[in-house]
Parts: C-alpha cells; sequence; structure tokens
C-alpha cells in the first residue's frame, strides 16, 4: 500500500451542508414534474418520501395516513385528497403550486469549506457550468438521504432520463445536462463515473468516485491531498539496470520514448509491459521513470484499507490522473491491464479455454484514451491473449517479459543473500540453474531458511528444500530440470562416436553468435550412450548455462500451448546466452507424414521454425533417429551418432565406475580380461554402468567382478531394440 495524506472531516454529527440545496432541489424537480405521466409505482414512492413532507406538501391529517398504513385501525375519517394514488398526488401538486411555486425558494451556492472544495474540484479539472452544476446535484444527492430517496422513487432509467432529472433538479437545459452527462468534463476527467447502457436507478446512473465525496467534505483541501489521495508515488524500484539485461534493449528503447514525450509533451505515449507473474515488469516501470527523471504515480492502488478498487475505480483514477498531472512531468502506471476487459468462452467453451477479451468500457472510448492521454503511460499486463488488437496497436512500444533465466535469478538470489549467509557463488550459481521461480519465491525461501537454520544463516541445502516444492507447485516439473554437470568426473574417451568428439568440443569452445544462424546439434544413439551430457560437457568448454527441457516440461493438454512453450524455451535461452538442450526431441522431430492429428503437424513446424531461426546454441537428442522428419535433419549444422562402447571403452568404464564396489580390488588378470569379457555382454552404453553402479551403492554391498558383469548382462537384455536404419551423419553442415 501507498502513503497518503490523511484527510479529516470537519462536519459534526448528523449536519448536512447541503440541506437547504437538497429543498431547492426538490422543488425544482417536483414543479417540473408531470404526474400523469408517471408510472402508478413511482407516483407511490413520491407518496412515502420525507422530503415532500419538508416541502409542505404532503402535510396530511393523522386520518388520511391511516388509510395508508394497513396495519391501523379503521377509521371513518376521510381526506379531502382521498382516492387512487395519482389523484391524491396530483390533488397535492396542484395545491402545492398554487401556493409554493410563486414563493420558489433561490438556490445559494454552497459555503465554507465545502463550497470552495466543489469550486478547488471545479476548477482542477476544468469544469464549464453544466459540469459544475451536475457535480454539486450528485454530491448533494449522496450527502443527503431524503434527496437521494426522492430522485430514486423516480426508479430505474435510461441515461436520457437521467438527464431529463438533472435538467429538472438543476435548471440546466436539457441539452446542457445530456451533454454534460455524456462528454463533460466531470465524466471525462472520472470523478463521476455514469453506468452502463442497461436501466438503472438514478444513484447507480451516476455515481461519485470512491473517496471524492470524503475529500468534499474535508477541510483544508488541496490539490496535493487529491492527487495522494487517488494516485499515490509509487515507491522507488529494489532493481537496478542491469537486472534487466534479458529485455536491456526494449528497457532502453522505452526510457527514450517516455524521456522524449516528457520533454516535448507528446500525448498519446503509452508503453505495455506484458509477460508472465513475478518477472519484474513493476519493477521496470519504477526503473523507467527514475531514468527519465518523472515521478511515478499509481493509478488505482490499494486504499487505506488494503482492498483494491473495482475495474472501473481504477480506470476512473486513471482518466483522473490524466487531467491532474497534465504538464507535471509524472508519469502514470496502470497495472493490470487485463481487468479492463471480459473474458468470454470460458464456461460453455468446449476447449475449457477463454476464447476472447471484450472491453468493459466502449472501444471507441478506450481508443481516444489511447490516443489522447497527455501524461505518458505505463501499462503492466500478464496476460494479453486474446485482446483486440485495435487496443494493442495503439500502444507507443511494449515490451514482453518472460521468466527469468537462470542468469538473472542468480542476480535476485545473490541480492537477497547476507553476508552472514552461506551460499557460494557457485551455491548461487546451481540454485538458479535448477529453480525456474520468481524473484519473490527466492527471497522467501532465502528468509525461510534463516528461519529454519540454527545458526540462522541461510544455505544451499535450506534454500533447496525450500524451493523444490514450490518448483512442484508453480511449475508442475522436479527441481531436476538442470542437473549438477561435475566436468572433474567427465570422461569423454568413454563416448563411442565416429565422429571426433573432442576436436568438435575444442573448435566450439570459442564460438560466439554472431549474424549468421547459430550452432545446431542432432545427437542420435541407444539409451544411455551419453548424449546428453556430451552437452553439458560442451557447454562448460564454452562457458555457458545448460537450459535443459524434456518433452514433458512443454507438452500441453491445450491446443497451441505446447507450440508456446516452444517458442518460450527458445527466447529463454537466447536471452540467457545459454546451451539449450531438448531431451527425447523425437515428439517435435518426427516425420510430419505419420501425423494423424493437426496438433502434431503444428509443434513440429514451429519446432523446425524457431530451429531455422536460432542464433545460439540448441542441441537435440532422441532415441529414434530413423523417425525425424527429413526437413528436421537438414535443419542441423551437426549430427552426431553415438554408439554402444567397445570392449576396451567398457573395460575403462567398469575400472572407474563399477571397481569401487568390489569387495576384491581387480587383479592383473582380471584386469587384462576384462576388455574381452565385456565385449562378449554387447550393447553396452555409458548409461548401463552408471546404472549398475547406483544400484550397487543403494544395496551398500561389496561383489565380485562376476556379479558385475552380471549386473551389466542384465541391463543389456532389458533394452527393447528395433532395427535401426543408419542415418549416416557425418561431422559437418547438413
Amino acid at each position: 500500500m501507498y502513503p497518503r495524506k490523511p484527510t479529516v472531516s470537519a462536519l459534526g454529527p448528523g449536519e448536512n451542508p447541503f440541506a437547504d440545496a437538497a429543498l431547492c432541489y426538490a422543488h425544482d424537480l417536483l414543479a417540473a414534474t408531470d404526474v400523469k405521466r408517471l408510472e402508478v409505482g413511482v407516483v407511490e414512492r413520491l407518496l412515502r418520501c420525507d422530503l415532500l413532507c419538508e416541502l409542505g406538501l404532503l402535510a396530511l391529517d393523522p386520518g388520511e395516513l391511516d388509510d395508508d398504513d394497513p396495519f391501523a385501525a379503521p377509521t371513518p375519517r376521510r381526506s379531502p385528497y382521498s382516492g387512487p394514488p395519482r389523484e391524491r398526488l396530483e390533488a397535492r401538486i396542484e395545491a402545492w403550486r398554487r401556493g409554493a411555486v410563486a414563493e420558489a425558494p433561490v438556490r445559494e451556492p454552497v459555503g465554507g469549506f465545502v463550497g470552495a472544495n466543489l469550486a478547488l474540484f471545479s476548477a482542477l479539472l476544468g469544469f464549464d457550468a453544466a459540469d459544475r452544476a451536475l457535480f454539486d446535484f450528485v454530491v448533494a444527492v449522496r450527502c443527503s438521504p431524503a434527496l437521494k430517496e426522492l430522485t430514486e422513487a423516480f426508479g430505474s432509467m435510461s441515461l436520457g432520463a437521467a438527464a431529463a432529472l438533472v435538467a429538472a433538479a438543476t435548471g440546466l437545459p436539457r441539452a446542457d445536462a445530456s451533454r454534460a452527462l455524456r462528454s463533460g468534463r466531470a465524466v471525462r476527467s472520472g470523478v463521476l463515473v455514469v453506468g452502463g447502457s442497461e436501466m438503472r436507478d438514478f444513484g447507480d446512473r451516476l455515481e461519485l468516485k470512491d473517496g471524492v465525496l470524503d475529500l468534499v467534505l474535508t477541510a483544508g483541501l488541496d490539490r496535493a491531498m487529491i492527487v495522494s489521495r487517488f494516485l499515490p508515488v509509487a515507491p522507488p524500484s529494489a532493481l537496478g539496470w542491469g537486472d534487466f539485461s534479458a529485455v536491456r534493449e526494449g528497457a532502453e528503447l522505452a526510457r527514450d520514448l517516455l524521456a522524449a514525450a516528457l520533454r516535448t509533451g507528446r500525448a498519446g505515449v503509452n508503453v505495455l509491459l506484458y509477460g508472465a507473474t513475478g518477472t519484474g515488469k513493476t519493477e521496470l516501470a519504477r526503473l523507467l521513470a527514475a531514468q527519465v527523471g518523472a515521478t511515478l504515480h499509481v493509478a488505482g492502488a490499494a486504499d487505506d484499507d488494503g482492498e483494491s478498487p473495482v475495474t472501473a475505480q481504477r480506470l476512473s483514477s486513471l482518466v483522473l490522473g490524466q487531467r491532474l498531472l497534465e504538464r507535471s512531468g509524472a508519469v502514470l502506471l496502470f497495472d493490470e491491464l487485463e481487468d479492463l476487459f471480459t473474458w468470454e468462452g470460458g464456461h460453455g467453451d468446449p476447449f475449457g479455454r477463454r476464447a476472447g477479451a471484450t472491453g468493459r468500457m466502449s472501444k471507441a472510448w478506450f481508443n481516444q484514451l489511447l490516443e489522447s492521454n497527455p501524461v505518458p503511460t505505463v501499462w503492466i499486463s500478464n496476460n494479453v491473449e486474446g485482446v483486440d488488437p485495435a487496443f494493442l496497436r495503439r500502444f507507443a512500444f511494449a515490451v514482453a517479459f518472460r521468466a527469468p533465466g537462470p542468469g538473472q535469478r542468480a542476480r535476485m538470489l545473490t541480492r537477497h543473500l547476507a553476508p552472514t549467509d552461506a551460499l557460494s557463488p557457485i551455491d548461487v550459481e546451481a540454485v538458479a540453474t535448477r529453480f525456474a521461480v520468481p524473484a519473490a519465491t527466492l527471497h522467501g525461501a532465502v528468509s525461510a531458511a534463516r528461519l529454519i537454520a540454527a545458526d540462522g544463516r541461510a544455505d544451499r541445502a535450506g534454500v533447496e528444500r525450500l524451493l523444490a516444492p514450490m518448483d512442484r507447485l508453480l511449475n508442475g516439473v522436479d527441481a531436476g530440470r538442470a542437473l549438477d554437470f561435475d566436468a572433474g568426473a567427465y570422461d569423454l574417451a568413454a563416448l563411442s562416436s565416429p565422429v571426433d568428439l573432442v576436436g568438435l568440443a575444442d573448435r566450439l569452445a570459442a564460438w560466439q553468435p554472431g549474424e549468421r544462424a547459430g550452432v545446431t546439434l542432432c545427437l542420435h544413439g541407444p539409451p544411455g550412450t551419453g548424449k546428453s551430457e556430451f552437452v553439458k560437457y560442451l557447454a562448460h568448454r564454452m562457458g555457458r548455462r545448460v537450459i535443459h527441457r524434456r518433452v514433458s516440461d512443454l507438452q500441453s493438454k491445450w491446443v497451441g500451448e505446447t507450440e508456446k512453450a516452444i517458442a518460450a524455451a527458445f527466447l529463454e535461452a537466447e536471452a540467457e546466452g545459454a546451451v539449450l538442450l531438448f531431451d527425447e526431441a523425437d515428439s517435435f522431430l518426427r516425420d510430419r507424414r505419420g501425423a494423424s492429428r493437426g496438433w502434431e503437424v503444428t509443434q513440429v513446424n514451429e519446432f523446425l521454425q524457431r530451429l531455422e531461426c536460432a542464433r545460439g546454441v540448441v542441441a537435440c537428442t532422441t532415441n529414434l533417429a530413423h523417425d525425424l522428419d527429413e526437413a528436421a535433419l537438414r535443419r542441423f549444422v551437426f549430427k552426431i551418432p553415438f554408439g554402444f562402447v567397445d570392449g576396451a571403452r567398457a573395460a575403462a568404464l567398469f575400472a572407474r565406475v563399477l571397481a569401487p564396489h568390489l569387495a576384491v580390488p581387480l587383479g592383473d588378470e582380471e584386469r587384462a580380461a576384462l576388455a574381452s569379457t565385456l565385449a562378449r555382454v554387447g550393447d553396452l552404453a555409458p548409461g548401463d554402468f552408471a546404472a549398475v553402479s547406483r544400484r550397487l551403492a543403494a544395496l551398500g554391498a561389496r561383489v565380485t567382478v562376476a556379479a558385475c558383469v552380471s549386473e551389466l548382462q542384465l541391463e543389456a537384455r532389458a533394452k527393447q531394440r528395433a532395427p535401426r536404419a543408419p542415418v549416416g551423419f557425418a561431422l559437418g553442415a547438413g
């Protein structure tokens, strides 16, 4: 919540500065009323209005009151005005007119500080005579229960009928009252909210913006108090320019655009920041204002009780700000743009998706607002899907935000750490790589880790314990999506490939992106042959992070969502300068000739288009090379086959991975025979040795060489091998 200057009313209990004005309004309204044209229900309600009694119109004797009271005892007395309600009201009004209209009260302006406050609103917002008369009347209705009762006695009405009522009560020409209601400054400034097209009671047809009445009744009101109440100043950003490296180019353009708008006074400058929640949109808006030396005012912030105003009230604050802050060197911020739209198709839609967004306001009015607003405005939205393009194209500029990548998360995590916390830079990098969560979640995990730590210091284990369930909650994935890579324990010589992997890694280690196409690799071969680990090794050599995506991370049951997830992965990797690894990418590289559903083709198309345009490093692994789309194969610069290891490599893997589990160390004879023994097992991959090692570690047993060989044979037999057609991949361009 943003701080506001407190307001204190100088009125005592029950004091109404509009009491005399209410009688005058009622007198003029009644004098202009044609009872013959009123509905019976309106007549009956008017007969009960207290304000008409105050005017002397319904000064009835007790006997007549008894006739109107269904619970009163019968009485033989009859009023000379007895009869049906319409006739009774007509008779009273006619008699009242003969005696009272000739002595009609003169409506004096409201005096004292309340009158001064009404004049202040009028001056600040540029009201003309009709706007001022309309504003004063609506305020009087809100301050006077009896006048409110009288206006509501006329029942539900259209906007035209409301204009007629205002004209009758205020003495305005009906054309002026109608213009003031439809397009006057009181309405366009947002202090007066006009209801929609449906029929409404007068009190709902014309409403004061929440908080306006409190200010009108506040002594010592000034412009600063009005601005503070409706347009509080946003606190400074906790982030720096370096925290927005992922959107640096767009942020710089937005900054320059806002600066130029403030310098030249150009109207219609609107900047849209859109993207997922927790990506820093609001922080960038604050930072942009600071960068251009402007005060950032928030339209529609939470009130003093922490309650968020309804959409119409937030929009009226924005409109009010455009008037109050014009030429003041300020920038406006409107958060949650999507609240201005009603989503349709959510319940009856067979796909369960939101079908589209329609505006809660007039399309022409909102377009005009975006084209003519004098105060530069930053709009924020979490979702612009389905919003009418007629609205979107009127923004001067837009910056798309994606979920923060590992590099940005590492910077955010570092900022939340205290000098006493026990997380090294390596720990920070590992946590940021593993957990794809927003900044607020990182901050919460660090704070909670301090609470549960005996010494009050957050450490990596504590932070990871807290982040793991949050990652599952927010992303639906386990924290193992980006596993740690131990370069010291990695043995490139254990891989079996006809390609010179050492030479390839050496040549790509210094690669840098440029104007030409990026590096794309397709690594294919049986499971466990080291494809994914080689990509991690290559990323390590290139000094880049790995963004690891499996099919389960990307696929959605909703049509079109998988394509968006694919695009987001490419954009994230490009922004982070990371190596993008798609594990088991068969689903996105399959031959489209075998597709039986349209969405299968569109997913492959999206993937191939992104792959072709990639400017970074993208690697795909697959176990089913023979099922790949021919067009997909052409898009890979490097096509690298991986195979089962030969006897010598198998023996080396045995010595490095399984020897620690032996009850007796390997003897010279066993070591010499190991290569031929394992060669006879056949179809062994580095992953098989890792699987046996994990199994033996879980059992905690020391075994013999023969037992290890037997376990490897089980792994080899368990493989379900389908015939594999040679693809003929070779090092080089496809």
